[in-house]
C-alpha cells in the first residue's frame, strides 16, 4: 500500500512538474493493456522527458577526487561483495547488493536530499550499468564512481584493472568500416503497465532486481564467436577507424540511439555487444538497450581489455587505463559504515522523490565518454 501511494503521488507530480509533456499522450483511456504498445509508449516518454542517453549527460560518472572533498554531501553505495566492503571501503559508504538497489533508494533513504549520490564498485562498469537503469526510474542525481574502487586506492585497482588490462586481441582488429543494418523492427515489451512512467518504473525494478549476470561478456568469449553478435562499436568515426573488433559497426556516441537516428537498425533477433574505452559508457548504453527489451551485452574493460597498446601508443585512441587514475584516497576497513555522524539524508521516514527532467535542446558531445 505504502508503494502504490509513493508511485501514484510520483506520477501526479511528474504530470504537473514537465510542462512540455502532453498529459493526454501519456494517459491511457483504455483499460486493456493488451491493446498498448508498450515500446511505443515507454520510447515517447523517455525522449520527451530528456532522452538521456542520448545527450552528454551520459555517462553519469564522477572522479574519486570529487567525491573524497564531498562525503558530506554526497549518499556514496557501494555494491561490491560484504567481505571486499569490510576488506576496505569509502568512509560512510552503505554496503547494499546492486540487485537491491531500487528498494533501497524507496524505502531505507531520501535520495532527494542528497546533492549527489555515488554508485562505486570494482571497476565502475556494474556501478555505471545500475547508474543507468536508476537514472531511467527518474532518480536523476545518481552518478557512478569512475574506475570504481580501482581509482580510490592501488590495493583495489591490483585485483581488477592493473590485472585486466590486456592487449591479447589487438592483432585480430581491423579498420575496414562495416555497414548499419536496415532499419527494422522495435522489441517488444509486456509490463501490463498502461502509461510510460509505469513501464519505465516496471522495466527499471525488473532489471535492478535480476542483477548484471546476463548483461556483460568478456573479450574472450567474444572473440571466440564474434558471428554470433552483432558488435556495436561506440565510439567517434576518426577514432573507429584506427582498429576496432572484426565486424564491429560504429555508432555515433550520445546521439545515434534515438528512433529519429538508428535505434532501429538493432536487431531484435540477435544478441548486441556494445563496447567502448573501458566498459563504463556501454554499461549505460546496455541497460538502456535491454531497459529497451534489447538482448545487449556489454563488453567488460572495453577496448582496454583487449588492444590495450594501441590506446597506449595512439594518442588518437581515448582513455587507456594507467597509474595516474589511481588516486590513493583514505580508506575505511571493517562492517562499520562511518564513525561520523550521518549526512541530514539518513532519513528512513521519508521516501525518494525521483526527479524525472524535461528534454532540453542540447547540443550532443560528439567525442563519446568512456
Amino acid at each position: 500500500m505504502k508503494n502504490f501511494l509513493y508511485i501514484s503521488v510520483l506520477f501526479v507530480i511528474f504530470l504537473s512538474a514537465c510542462s512540455s509533456f502532453d498529459q493526454k499522450q501519456e494517459i491511457q483511456t483504455t483499460k486493456d493493456s493488451s491493446a498498448v504498445n508498450e515500446f511505443e509508449v515507454l520510447i515517447d516518454f523517455v525522449e520527451k522527458t530528456g532522452d538521456f542517453i542520448n545527450t552528454k549527460k551520459t555517462p553519469a560518472l564522477i572522479i574519486a577526487t570529487d567525491v573524497n572533498k564531498n562525503l558530506d554531501k554526497y549518499l556514496v553505495i557501494d555494491i561490491r561483495s560484504e567481505s571486499a566492503y569490510i576488506s576496505g571501503h569509502v568512509d560512510g559508504a552503505y554496503n547494499v547488493k546492486g540487485e537491491n538497489l531500487y528498494s533501497f533508494l524507496q524505502d531505507s533513504v531520501s535520495a532527494s536530499a542528497y546533492e549527489k549520490i555515488i554508485i562505486t564498485c570494482f571497476s565502475g562498469q556494474t556501478a555505471s550499468y545500475f547508474t543507468s537503469l536508476l537514472r531511467l526510474a527518474g532518480y536523476g542525481n545518481v552518478y557512478a564512481m569512475k574506475w570504481g574502487m580501482s581509482s580510490w586506492a592501488t590495493a583495489f585497482a591490483e585485483s581488477k584493472w592493473l590485472k585486466k588490462i590486456s592487449s591479447e586481441y589487438e592483432s585480430q582488429t581491423e579498420t575496414k568500416g562495416n555497414s548499419k543494418n536496415p532499419k527494422g523492427d522495435y522489441p517488444i515489451l509486456s509490463t501490463g503497465k498502461l502509461t510510460g512512467f509505469e513501464i519505465a518504473q516496471a522495466r527499471s525494478k525488473t532489471l535492478i532486481e535480476e542483477g548484471t549476470k546476463n548483461m556483460k561478456i568478456t573479450a574472450d568469449d567474444l572473440f571466440a564467436n564474434l558471428d554470433s553478435y552483432y558488435i556495436v562499436n561506440y565510439w567517434p568515426m576518426s577514432k573507429y577507424a584506427i582498429a576496432h573488433i572484426p565486424g564491429a559497426v560504429q555508432y555515433e556516441p550520445k546521439k545515434s540511439l534515438s528512433r529519429e537516428s538508428f535505434l532501429s537498425t538493432l536487431p531484435t533477433d540477435k544478441t548486441i555487444v556494445v563496447y567502448c574505452y573501458t566498459g563504463q559508457h556501454s554499461a549505460f548504453i546496455v541497460a538502456y538497450l535491454r531497459f529497451l527489451g534489447y538482448d545487449a551485452k556489454s563488453l567488460l574493460y572495453g577496448a582496454n581489455g583487449f588492444m590495450h597498446n594501441i590506446m597506449k601508443t595512439n594518442p588518437d585512441v581515448g582513455h587507456p587505463f594507467k597509474d595516474a587514475f589511481i588516486f590513493d584516497l583514505p580508506v575505511t576497513q571493517g562492517k562499520q559504515r562511518s564513525s561520523k555522524v550521518a549526512p541530514s539524508g539518513d532519513d528512513n521516514s521519508q521516501l525518494t522523490t525521483p526527479t524525472i527532467v524535461p528534454k532540453k535542446n542540447n547540443k550532443a558531445d560528439d567525442e563519446g565518454g568512456c
